[in-house]
């Protein structure tokens, strides 16, 4: 059966382990774009954090090049050439309140997302510790994110769409993913090392394309999804033809119909030329 929608991940799949997006990966996305199949990221990044690469995309083809986004692992979807926000799902305001509370514990830097802005929480053990200086030098550097208070923030907003906490150590990482998977009104995934992205109760990138099936009228079947990460395996494994990186992490490789290569060897590029020529 012919895939008429694709999928996919930023971080991970389409972009490289320098975050950059390579020209055969640009120029397949546009090959696929012509050949009629559409195109929806899914990322768990926020509206605004979208890389360049996808912006060139827009410039080349227009809107009409991804009729829909998703973004924060699903936490909402965009109709970008109407330009409307489809839906959004926020954790509620004193689950998010708790959560922040629990991240100013922890060796972490936490991070929120209102949908169309977010911010560095700027308070709690991280910002105390001289072992987290470098740390947050680094994370600084990379992001270049504001910082702010993000509790202040919650209240103003009456919830937040995601939370990501940051941990310097792995241990740390586990004990908090164990004890935070517990709360119900949350979904726990990953999208990189040593990172916990939080959602609201039942949000996934994978319930989100379902979403996108109805409004496309495009059935799952003939979707294909591509991903790397804990973040990705719903979504991966609901999509008709489910593919994973070569650098994905194994539960997701358990879970897809083929392994493409990895991220810094044009992956996304093959996976898609094997799409076209099926």
């Amino acid at each position: 059966m012919a895939i008429e929608l694709l999928a996919f991940d930023l971080d991970g799949t389409t972009l490289n382990s320098s975050s950059e997006m390579s020209k055969k990966n640009f120029d397949a996305l546009g090959m696929a774009h012509i050949n009629g199949v559409k195109l929806v990221p899914c990322t768990g990044r926020s509206i605004y954090e979208l890389p360049q690469g996808l912006n060139l995309l827009i410039d080349k083809f227009g809107f009409s090049v991804f009729p829909c986004i998703i973004t924060d692992n699903g936490a909402q979807v965009y109709d970008s050439i109407k330009k409307e926000l489809l839906y959004s799902k926020n954790i509620p305001r004193e689950t998010a309140l708790l959560l922040i509370a629990e991240g100013r514990k922890r060796l972490s830097l936490t991070y929120g997302t209102f949908g169309i802005n977010g911010a560095t929480d700027k308070k709690g053990l991280a910002w105390e510790s001289q072992e987290a200086k470098p740390y947050i030098d680094e994370y600084n550097e990379k992001w270049g994110l504001p910082v702010a208070d993000l509790m202040e923030l919650i209240e103003w907003n009456d919830g937040i769409v995601k939370v990501s906490m940051n941990f310097l150590h792995e241990s740390d990482y586990q004990k908090c993913f164990d004890e935070l998977s517990l709360w119900p009104k949350l979904t726990l995934s990953s999208a990189a090392e040593k990172n916990i992205e939080f959602m609201g109760a039942g949000i996934c990138k994978g319930e989100a394309l379902k979403f996108v099936s109805c409004y496309m009228s495009i059935p799952m079947e003939k979707i294909m999804a591509i991903g790397d990460n804990l973040n990705d395996v719903e979504m991966v494994e609901a999509a008709g033809f489910g593919v994973a990186m070569g650098n994905a992490i194994p539960e997701l490789k358990d879970k897809a119909d083929w392994v493409t290569a990895g991220n810094d060897v044009d992956g996304l590029a093959l996976a898609i030329e094997k799409m076209l020529i099926k």
